[in-house]
């Protein structure tokens, strides 16, 4: 009876010790896992924002209406003479930029030339005091839209403009059949629908040109008085690029 108890107590304290080591396994274990899950999701969290510190885009990056930001306007010319033709008969690439005049509503400015590899542009008019009066641009509201307008009553913080135009003074452009299609000296007008986000910066889309043509016509039935009219002729596509 003795030996039994003796081998009984043995065995229950080997026991004891057993579930003691591995009670103590298992609570390192846990901490083990829980301390790896905790590393991971910090690891997470910080790979998380840093991704998205990498994602948005700084207000200083993003591209606008302004000298700080260089624009590559693309020219398309078609010269009329196949009407179903969907490709360009003069692609003409140049690089600008649109400095604003400070103090105006609706925004505007002049475009500045930076590239002109193919020598399209004339040289800027400028008035008595060297400020340059040709090659501008404006911002402008759509005549459709009824809150056109409102911003001025206080009633929109961010007036919309979702139209740019601007002008340009161009020399003579070859468009195809060795100049017997060009666009004559003079100027040049483009419209391009703008958009302008936090997030996007100004977006410039659905670009065309355009020339004027001076055309008479009779302003009486008997012919003894004319009137000249100035004719918009489209002649192509404009796409804007910020680099």
């Amino acid at each position: 009876a003795r030996v039994g108890g003796r081998v009984a107590a043995s065995f229950r304290s080997h026991r004891d010790a057993a579930m003691a080591t591995a009670a103590g396994l298992a609570s390192a274990t846990s901490t083990g896992v829980c301390g790896g899950a905790n590393r991971l999701r910090k690891q997470s969290s910080l790979s998380s924002h840093r991704r998205s510190r990498r994602l948005v885009p700084s207000a200083s990056s993003l591209p606008f209406l302004t000298s700080e930001s260089t624009w590559r306007v693309q020219f398309e010319f078609f010269s009329g003479k196949d009407a179903s033709c969907i490709t360009p008969d003069r692609v003409v690439k140049t690089i600008v930029k649109f400095a604003v005049d400070e103090g105006y509503e609706p925004p505007q400015g002049i475009i500045e030339i930076v590239e002109d590899a193919e020598g399209i542009f004339a040289k800027p008019e400028t008035n008595a005091s060297g400020i340059q009066t040709s090659n501008r641009w404006r911002l402008e509201e759509d005549p459709n839209e009824k809150k056109a307008g409102l911003w001025i009553w206080g009633l929109f913080e961010d007036p919309l403009y979702p139209y740019l135009l601007f002008s340009l003074d161009v020399n003579r452009i070859d468009v195809a059949d060795e100049g017997k299609f060009y666009i004559p000296p003079g100027t040049l007008f483009a419209e391009m629908k703008h958009a302008r986000g936090s997030k996007q910066g100004s977006v410039l889309t659905d670009g065309v040109l355009s020339f004027k043509v001076t055309k008479t016509y009779q302003a009486d039935l008997v012919g003894l008085s004319k009137v000249a009219v100035d004719e918009p002729t489209m002649c192509g596509k404009i796409k804007a690029e910020c680099l």
